[in-house]
């Protein structure tokens, strides 16, 4: 395979137990489609603490047009073109997928940038469920409160019978 970016032959390496293509000229990093997700899960590499929170706090949405980054590079792999995507939709971390094989092109240090972001995700997970979790469940509160049905205004019965049909209504899915 030929590096989408400078030509050069792609060579395999064994990367946290993944293969993947790698170009000893632009150092970018070829990655079929499932790679992708085996090495950021792994977790093999550990990052220092202060990096990974230091990119995962400043991964903002970067307002990035990705029609203005996209370089639509021919996919190593299949020969399709390649479309830019921002990593987790706002990281700023652009990355080139091939729109047929799925396959990713990752250029100097860009995997070592979304390890450390989902690390940095993975270590302020616990800051932020603790910070949101009241606030996430009044809203699944008001938000289910709003999706019952009223099927009668009676005062005794029609509460019974509001309770029962809407219990049935979530146990089927509807």
């Amino acid at each position: 395979m030929k590096c989408p970016n400078c030509q050069e032959i792609l060579t395999t390496i064994d990367y946290e137990g993944v293969e993947i293509e790698t170009c000893s000229s632009c150092h970018g990093e070829w990655l079929d489609s499932d790679e992708l997700g085996k090495i950021v899960q792994l977790r093999e590499v550990k990052f220092d603490e202060g990096a990974r929170r230091a990119i995962a706090e400043a991964t903002a949405i970067t307002g990035v047009k990705l029609e203005n980054v996209d370089r639509d590079l021919l996919c190593p792999k299949c020969g399709g073109t390649t479309d830019a995507i921002n990593y987790g939709s706002d990281s700023g971390i652009i990355l080139d997928r091939c729109t047929q094989c799925k396959g990713f092109w990752l250029d100097n240090e860009e995997l070592e940038k979304v390890q450390m972001l989902v690390e940095g995700w993975e270590d302020l997970l616990p800051e932020d469920l603790k910070e949101y979790s009241p606030m996430l469940h009044d809203i699944e509160v008001k938000l289910d409160d709003e999706d019952d049905v009223k099927l009668s205004r009676l005062p005794f019965v029609g509460g019974f019978i509001n309770t029962v049909m809407n219990g049935i209504i979530d146990l089927t899915g509807n």
